[in-house]
């Protein structure tokens, strides 16, 4: 069986995206004073900076840890609301708003009453140290807040509390590590690249990605058929745009010459997928009766259920199910999609409540005699590797095709 939980990729990024995160203009340029709190004296020990540090890193990782087991256990109210016309097109507009606020079309600012006193924590208890940790996404919203909602609604269509809350503390630790590390070597902070232009161009990376989330929700909404072309198609107009137009960082010229790379790469990868021809495994759309006509007929079946909302659904078209390596597999099995994107029919919610699917995407699969194949089933996104070889080592492994 083949679990999204199970991916140590899905992991990794999630780390690196929590330590990227500490790049954003509301972030990077507190990192020094936040760190200095946790240095009382220059003659305290780094054993003391470290414990200071620790209780501020856990207070983040608690609060990051808790949010994410939240999403978990309410996932299938989350899901049947993304089902929702009105809500799709609320969550379009809404990370569009923040990706135009990163792109520099406005500013959110926090009233200085929520900002961290100085004062006030340099010679706190740790209890003081793990609060303020508990209230940095408060304190960071404007920068982290479009990831962390990204994320959430992630996770909440996975309804799988244990991801849940370990994607979240994952990431909670890579945002945390710097002021871990740095907290406890003072030493390292003079050696941290100076705030600059670059931090502003960062910035305008994030809300290139994020305005690709927004029209993508958009374009759910209204069912428009350009939904496979909107990745590469973010490629090609940000890198464009990163690569060429923007010129926060422009004064430096080992930055720009990175920016003119990075916007190439990203223009090449776009056209690369626009013009690349793919095939892919050939779907039956699912009926009543089409489960029964394969049991007749004495073919394996696979069900792959999905939404058009679900981003992972898009990667297994986009990636799994184009594989030749796959498509060999899949050569003598019944092939049925079953849309889970609007629940209006009785057939759907039917399979869906026959097959105690609770999140999409979701693969299960049948024997010839119409009984699952329980250690088979497979959760969210699937890479092609481990998908084939998951079904070579299961009794079906006998229908793969030649």
């Amino acid at each position: 069986m083949i679990e999204l939980s199970q991916s140590p990729f899905i992991f990794v990024s999630v780390f690196f995206l929590g330590l990227g995160l500490n790049l954003t203009p509301c972030i990077y340029p507190m990192l020094s004073i936040t760190i200095s709190l946790f240095r009382g004296s220059a003659h305290e020990s780094r054993g003391h900076a470290f414990v200071k540090a620790l209780a501020y890193v856990l207070g983040m990782v608690t609060m990051y840890s808790v949010l994410g087991l939240a999403a978990a256990m309410t996932g299938s109210f989350f899901g049947e609301w993304l089902q929702n016309f009105w809500v799709q097109l609320a969550t379009g507009i809404l990370v569009i708003g923040l990706a135009f606020s990163m792109l520099g079309l406005y500013q959110f600012r926090l009233p200085s009453w929520l900002m961290p006193s100085r004062q006030g924590v340099a010679q706190g208890t740790l209890l003081s140290f793990f609060i303020s940790g508990l209230l940095v996404g408060i304190i960071a919203a404007p920068c982290m807040g479009p990831a962390v909602l990204a994320l959430l609604a992630f996770v909440s269509v996975q309804q799988n509390r244990l991801f849940g809350f370990s994607l979240f503390f994952v990431m909670a630790l890579g945002l945390g590590l710097p002021y871990l590390v740095l907290g406890t070597f003072s030493g390292l902070l003079a050696k941290l690249p100076k705030a600059g232009a670059w931090l502003v161009w960062f910035e305008r990376l994030m809300g290139v990605v994020l305005l690709t989330f927004g029209v993508f929700y958009v374009a759910i909404a209204f069912q428009w058929p350009f939904l496979k072309w909107i990745v590469p198609a973010a490629f090609v107009a940000g890198g464009l745009y990163l690569g060429w137009i923007e010129k926060s960082a422009r004064l430096s010229k080992n930055f720009f010459a990175f920016q003119w790379i990075l916007g190439s790469l990203a223009v090449a990868i776009g056209l690369f997928i626009f013009f690349t021809p793919k095939s892919g495994v050939v779907w039956e759309k699912y009926h009543a009766g089409i489960l029964e006509e394969a049991r007749s007929a004495g073919q394996p079946v696979i069900l792959d259920f999905y939404a058009d909302w679900c981003i992972p659904c898009h990667e297994l078209d986009q990636f799994t199910y184009s594989d030749p390596r796959v498509i060999k597999t899949l050569g003598r099995f019944r092939r049925i999609k079953v849309d889970a994107t609007s629940l209006d029919t009785d057939e759907i919610r039917e399979a869906i409540r026959r097959f105690d699917v609770f999140g999409v995407p979701t693969i299960v699969f049948l024997d010839e005699k119409g009984a699952e194949v329980q250690a088979l089933r497979m959760n969210g996104y699937v890479e092609p590797a481990e998908f084939t070889d998951d079904i070579r080592s299961s009794r079906l492994e006998k229908y793969i095709g030649d």
